[in-house]
């Protein structure tokens, strides 16, 4: 490792990207780079607080050339204020995700058992872990994500029981909870269209895209299996796609439960259903 000052490594990442990024862009990324990878906050760039470049640093600077997303780049992203560790086989954690936990937070109790499906990088169940004394579960069905969740676990002391496991065969399992939490693939296939190409190209299409012919296949499998798992006056808590509210709502109430709630993220996009046994 070498020493740099770290207002010349900013300088050094905003002169990589301005044949890409327009300058404000390549600052706001070089800021944020210097606060994920060496908690270098405005003040100490501005005071060339020197860091240590590691030994790889030019290969990570070739990939954030290419448009790799910083968080994969640096290796982390912040949720609630923590940072958590995250990999190219977990999806980058979101604020509309936060806002998820924000709902469900307050009726949460410690004698509670919680169930995060699909936990990718573990940023609801580990802060669902820290945040609360409730028994925190969370499955997923990609080994490589697990891992990374069971490392910020670790980093953050927080006693999860990550198991691998597809939703599509819960009737295999045993198990019952207080709260069923998840933030399923949503995306549709012809959305894609759509996407930057930061994320089309470097996220996991697994966490991200469902069929255009089949878009709630993900929340009509939560739905049974809360329905059958769930304690009495448990909760399902979902994230969803913002084109299919209304839907996802109807599709809860027709499995059972009769008490729903659609609720809208900070954008005012509909993004969560919460359905009450």
């Amino acid at each position: 490792m070498s020493r740099r000052s770290s207002k010349v490594l900013v300088g050094q990442i905003i002169n990589s990207l301005l044949h890409s990024h327009s300058e404000n862009e390549a600052k706001s990324m070089a800021y944020r780079c210097l606060d994920l990878g060496w908690d270098c906050s405005a003040t100490d760039i501005l005071m060339e607080k020197p860091v240590e470049i590691p030994e790889d640093w030019d290969a990570k600077l070739g990939r954030l050339q290419t448009g790799e997303p910083l968080q994969y780049v640096m290796g982390f992203e912040f949720f609630r204020d923590r940072k958590f560790k995250v990999s190219p086989a977990t999806l980058i954690p979101r604020p509309e995700t936060e806002e998820l936990i924000i709902k469900i937070l307050p009726f949460i109790k410690k004698d509670h058992r919680v169930l995060d499906v699909g936990t990718g990088s573990g940023c609801i169940a580990v802060s669902l872990g820290i945040e609360t004394d409730a028994s925190i579960s969370a499955w997923d069905i990609s080994a490589e994500a697990l891992a990374v969740a069971k490392m910020n676990a670790a980093t953050f002391e927080t006693k999860v029981d990550f198991q691998w496991q597809d939703i599509f065969q819960w009737e295999q399992t045993s198990g019952s909870w207080d709260f069923i939490i998840s933030n399923p693939p949503y995306v549709l296939n012809s959305e894609k269209v759509d996407m930057h190409s930061n994320v089309l190209d470097f996220e996991p299409h697994l966490a991200l895209f469902v069929p255009d012919l089949d878009p709630l296949r993900f929340y009509q499998t939560l739905g049974y299996f809360a329905w059958n798992r769930l304690n009495p006056g448990g909760w399902l808590a979902v994230e969803i796609n913002r084109a299919y509210g209304l839907e996802t709502e109807n599709l809860f109430q027709q499995i059972g439960f009769t008490s729903t709630e659609l609720h809208q993220d900070f954008k005012g996009n509909d993004r969560f259903v919460l359905a009450q046994k």
